[in-house]
């Protein structure tokens, strides 16, 4: 009997588990904001030498998203998720050189995904403005909505 009621708790913890318990990943998360990089000069994308990104987050310091990446192309920063308005973050190309801060405005909207990711944020009408200038002089706009990471939002005009 013992053995009758072993197998069957084995059974129901193994048939329990549903789909609603799996990881959520890629569109089911909220997306990070894509940003590229062009040449002020000739418009062309480029790749930086080398990356330095912090981002303000609310807290008392300052956020590395990345720090001395080498041949960088594009970018993934991920948005506040509180009741900010906007999400401030800097850009420089060496350790100690000049920063460029960016404010990233938005309307944030809530969608459920399901019972185990809960819900994600879709951020719409995206708004770049250059605070800080060199080394990014200017910043072109390409994509106002941000669903997914497949598009990029702006570019970074150096």
């Amino acid at each position: 009997m013992k053995k009758l009621l072993w197998i069957f708790g084995v059974l129901f913890l193994l048939t329990s588990c549903g789909n609603d318990d799996d990881i959520c990943l890629g569109q089911e998360s909220t997306p990070r904001l894509k940003l590229k990089f062009r040449n002020e000069s000739n418009n062309l994308l480029m790749t930086l030498d080398t990356l330095y990104v912090d981002v303000d987050y609310g807290k008392p310091e300052l956020t590395t998203i990345i720090s001395a990446a080498p041949n960088v192309d594009s970018v993934f920063v991920p948005l506040r998720i509180d009741d900010s308005p906007y999400t401030d973050f800097f850009i420089r190309q060496r350790k100690t050189g000049p920063t460029s801060k960016i404010r990233i405005s938005y309307d944030k909207k809530a969608i459920y995904v399901s019972p185990a990711c809960g819900f994600k944020i879709n951020y719409e009408n995206l708004n770049a403005e250059l605070l800080q200038q060199n080394p990014v002089q200017s910043i072109q706009s390409n994509n106002s909505s941000l669903t997914d990471e497949s598009k990029t939002n702006f570019y970074l005009r150096f």
